[in-house]
């Protein structure tokens, strides 16, 4: 990526299923991890509990306790995190553009710090925006109003928001940011899709001044 401006003065990145490798970290990750932990509770309550912890209404001790759990950890239950293939290099190199790089994420406020700081995103990402932190999530326009407010924006069209989910991209668009869908060939709303970080990378460099 050469150093020419991308013309963006921010760029914001969803974490699960885009930063992260696993697009449905509940069922991929804390379903299992939760029942190896000996929670007979079925997928839809664990999603309800999280939903809960990830909107700040409970921490991660009620949440363990509530899905019945024995012996779970925050730190051991990051472990099984994977970082996408790509992300580090690309997020060093926008860095070093001087874009403002920022995360909007629906997750739980202590598993994020501990996976942002296991990866050292936080070296690259400044700004980060988390639903546990706010007590809103993705979709609703308040997290993206919130995004704005973060990375101190008054013109939402000057950031560039990353998702992997078409709803949220809707979203963020309506709320007048632009967006791509990550982590699909095509889009049949219309939104500019990339497959992964190396179609991204050519994208970003495509929109340069």
């Amino acid at each position: 990526m050469t150093k020419s401006r991308i013309l963006f003065e921010t760029i914001a990145f969803d974490a699960m299923g885009v930063l992260y490798r696993s697009p449905d970290d509940v069922a991929e990750l804390l379903v299992p991890y939760a029942r190896v932990k000996g929670s007979t509770l079925g997928e839809q309550q664990i999603r309800e509990l999280y939903t809960e912890c990830s909107l700040g209404r409970i921490g991660t001790a009620e949440l363990w306790e509530g899905l019945g759990t024995h012996g779970a950890s925050d730190e051991e239950y990051c472990r099984a995190h994977e970082l996408t293939k790509g992300a580090a290099p690309l997020l060093k190199r926008l860095a070093y553009q001087g874009i403002r790089l920022a995360c909007l994420s629906n997750d739980v406020s202590v598993w994020s710090v501990l996976l942002r700081r296991r990866f050292r995103l936080d070296e690259t990402i400044t700004t980060w925006v988390i639903s546990g932190d706010i007590g809103v999530r993705k979709p609703d326009p308040k997290a993206y109003e919130a995004l704005c407010r973060a990375v101190d924006t008054a013109d939402p069209g000057r950031v560039l928001f990353i998702d992997d989910r078409a709803a949220n991209v809707a979203a963020a668009r309506a709320v007048g940011l632009a967006a791509l869908r990550y982590g699909a060939a095509e889009t049949p709303e219309g939104t500019r899709a990339v497959r992964d970080m190396a179609e991204l990378e050519e994208v970003l460099t495509g929109w340069t001044s």
